[in-house]
């Protein structure tokens, strides 16, 4: 154990002491570079200096750091007042006898943002391609183009011949070895503007030399080639001088750079022989901890023995005790099912008890019910533009549902599937008795089609409960308080449905089947449809429903025992409110919404589950809320919560000490009369609403009185009317009763 630890401390050092090179190395590279850069910039400029040297040409070098390069060419133009600037136009690649552009970026640059003092003739491959002036007011030497001269004989021949004469009276005075140097210069400049081919006698405009001219000429030739060696020389000796100093700089980093090692490696190695003697010093201490561990092993061993005999003692007492438990919990089962079977008789008889009582009273209050309406398919297949598949808003296993506009009414029509044998009678009464049905929150049944098994039903223009918690439509999301109010509004139509003789049943609740009108008040469709289909038919859709339930998110909203045994209690419409419950708080999509809402209570994070966009929801009115939506989704029907003393009253509790004047302000706008309840001739609230023939509905006595004054022509368009006959409106009628009764 010793050796691996051993080897194991080596290895950090190792690693530790590799990475502390390789930095070095980077750095020390990185350092060449820049050395070597510089050393090719150096030479470069050598290179030009010479070229120049070579053309008679005085040249000069100034280094200057900036980001690019056409900044730097501007700032110098700035700094040294450059007033002739000769610039590449572009790449030797880019040359063509027709480029007469600049195509190099930095050319472009500088003709832009150069001092308008400078003149710049930009070349490529010895080819003028284009010339910025300069603005400045010039004498007539520096208004002439540079190029322009080189390319003119005789302005050149004169100026040389000037200059010539000049030169040679010079000489021939006692100074003249004194202006040798002067000399040199004139010859330089005199070389700049012309050639000296051009100089020395080739025009024919030149005068003839005399034979002190020609000794004079032949001097200044020697002087200018010796003149030529000796810069030469001196540039040569020059070049040496800065590489062997380029060379000792060089030399010198590196005995820096290496005494800057040493230095390092020594106190590396400082600190890893002390790194060592801490290591030793933990070694030992490891060790003495490995020998009072051993001790305490030998200790443990000796205890072990003891505890497996105490161990299996207690197993014994273990399989005793569950003996026990598994008879008990045998009764137990014996003792619930018992319960359950006389819970299940005693309801079946007080059922029996009140089916009977409201058998009794369905013949007294038969003749209190506004009578039904009969449509021909026809009149549905004309409301509905021929069943077009794009007027359908809506379609189930219980049929489909299209809007269409009935006698000039905006109506919705229920499809329901012609499978099964019920007969026309047996449809028909069914059909009477949910046309009995009246609450607040149901959706108003109009009328019925026998000949195609279809119900007409109110239309509500706010869709679905469920096209409002997806925002479909881009609708508004619902506010928390009105969201509680729809719970409470749903939680009444229940208890209404489930207390009649025999209870009605919904059996297919979830949020579609909520729909809302224009004052977003919420009622319940699609009620009782379960008794319009025929049984035999249920009870396989049921054992269907069971295979389709992992793909359908519908089916979450079923009773797991009616989709097990296809018997449907009204505890089926308990666990579907409370799917409908978690929906309102969340927001979320059905599809493991329980697991979700069980996992953020037991951490206690509900708040964040809840939805944001209903606002600010009370905390405490929320969680519990969202334990009795849990309690009404236990797998048990018998656990399940009752409709009117557990969750109304706790709805009706948290509606009341949730309004504020805001909803009572909402309340008043809600009060208003709906448009379709006035009389269009008296503008009052109907009593007893009748439509004319020109599809409007009006009150009985004030368009009989129209009619009776010998008006032939409809009230509202002023048209000529078909036929004098009235209809009773009874379905708006009977909405106009429920809405004076609601408020």
């Amino acid at each position: 154990m010793n050796r691996s630890e051993d080897c194991a401390m080596w290895r950090r050092l190792y690693l530790l002491r590799w990475g502390e090179i390789s930095r070095r190395v980077k750095r020390r590279c990185f350092g060449l570079c820049k050395i070597l850069l510089r050393r090719k910039y150096v030479c470069f400029m050598f290179t030009s200096l010479y070229k120049l040297l070579q053309h008679s040409v005085q040249g000069g070098t100034i280094l200057i750091e900036k980001d690019n390069v056409e900044n730097g060419i501007v700032d110098i133009i700035a700094r040294q007042k450059i007033r002739w600037l000769v610039m590449g136009a572009a790449e030797d690649k880019y040359y063509s006898k027709k480029l007469v552009e600049l195509k190099s970026k930095k050319a472009i640059f500088v003709c832009q943002q150069a001092p308008i003092s400078c003149h710049i003739w930009f070349c490529c491959k010895g080819r003028l391609i284009y010339t910025r002036n300069s603005i400045e007011d010039r004498s007539e030497v520096e208004i002439a183009d540079p190029f322009l001269m080189l390319n003119s004989d005789v302005g050149t021949m004169q100026s040389g011949h000037v200059k010539l004469e000049s030169l040679t009276h010079r000489l021939g005075s006692p100074d003249a070895e004194e202006d040798a140097d002067e000399l040199e210069t004139s010859c330089c400049s005199v070389q700049s503007s012309w050639s000296s081919n051009s100089l020395f006698g080739t025009s024919k405009s030149t005068p003839l030399l005399t034979d002190e001219e020609e000794k004079s000429q032949s001097r200044i030739e020697q002087a200018k080639v010796e003149a030529k060696n000796s810069k030469r020389i001196v540039y040569e000796e020059v070049v040496k001088r800065w590489k062997q100093e380029d060379n000792a700089v060089e030399a010198k980093c590196k005995v820096k750079a290496m005494q800057s090692l040493c230095v390092k490696e020594m106190s590396q190695r400082k600190e890893l022989e002390e790194l060592l003697a801490k290591e030793k010093k933990e070694l030992e201490r490891i060790k003495n901890q490995n020998d009072e561990t051993v001790k305490e092993l030998h200790m443990v061993h000796n205890q072990n023995s003891i505890m497996k005999g105490q161990i299996t003692e207690s197993h014994c007492v273990v399989k005793e005790l569950e003996e026990k438990i598994i008879s008990a919990v045998e009764l137990l089962i014996s003792f619930k099912q018992k319960r359950d079977e006389l819970r299940i008789e005693c309801g079946n008889a007080k059922r029996r008890v009140k089916e009977l009582k409201r058998l009794g009273k369905r013949e007294a209050a038969s003749f209190s019910w506004p009578e039904l309406l009969e449509f021909s398919f026809i009149e549905l297949n004309q409301a509905t533009n021929n069943l077009d598949p794009s007027w359908k808003i809506g379609e189930g296993r219980y049929g489909n549902v299209y809007r269409g506009l009935l006698r000039h009414l905006h109506v919705a029509i229920k499809m329901l599937p012609s499978y099964g044998s019920q007969s026309l009678l047996e449809f028909k009464h069914e059909v009477e008795v949910l046309s009995r049905v009246r609450h607040p929150n149901l959706v108003i049944l109009i009328g019925t089609c026998p000949e195609s098994r279809s119900l007409v039903y109110e239309y509500l223009r706010n869709g679905s409960l469920e096209d409002c918690l997806a925002c479909k439509d881009k609708k508004t999301p619902l506010l928390w308080q009105k969201r509680l109010q729809i719970a409470s509004e749903v939680c009444s139509a229940l208890i209404y449905l489930h207390s009649n003789e025999p209870p009605i049943i919904h059996g297919n609740l979830k949020p579609s089947k909520v729909l809302l009108d224009a004052n977003l008040v919420s009622k319940l469709g699609d009620f009782g449809i379960f008794h319009l289909i025929p049984q035999g038919e249920t009870t396989s859709n049921s054992t269907a429903l069971c295979n389709e339930s992992k793909n359908n998110s519908s089916s979450v909203y079923m009773d797991p025992e009616y989709l097990e045994t296809g018997k449907l209690t009204p505890e089926a419409d308990v666990y579907s409110f409370g799917i409908i419950l978690l929906r309102l708080l969340t927001g979320r999509p059905v599809l493991g919404i329980m697991k979700d809402v069980q996992c953020a209570l037991q951490k206690g994070n509900f708040n964040a589950l809840l939805d944001c966009s209903a606002g600010d929801w009370p905390r405490a009115e929320a969680e519990q809320l969202a334990h009795l939506a849990l309690r009404c989704c236990e797998k048990n029907r018998l656990n399940r919560p009752d409709l009117v003393s557990d969750l109304w009253s706790v709805l009706e509790a948290m509606k009341a000490s949730c309004e504020s004047p805001v909803s009572q302000s909402g309340s008043k706008e809600h009060r208003r009369i709906p448009s379709h309840f006035v009389c269009p001739i008296l503008q009052e609230v109907m009593k007893d609403p009748h439509i004319a023939a020109d599809g409007f509905t009006y009150e009985g006595e004030a368009i009989r009185g129209w009619l009776k004054s010998g008006h032939n022509t409809s009230p509202m368009t002023n048209l000529k009317l078909e036929h004098c006959d009235l209809l009773p409106n009874y379905a708006l009628h009977q909405a106009i009763l429920e809405w004076q009764q609601q408020w």
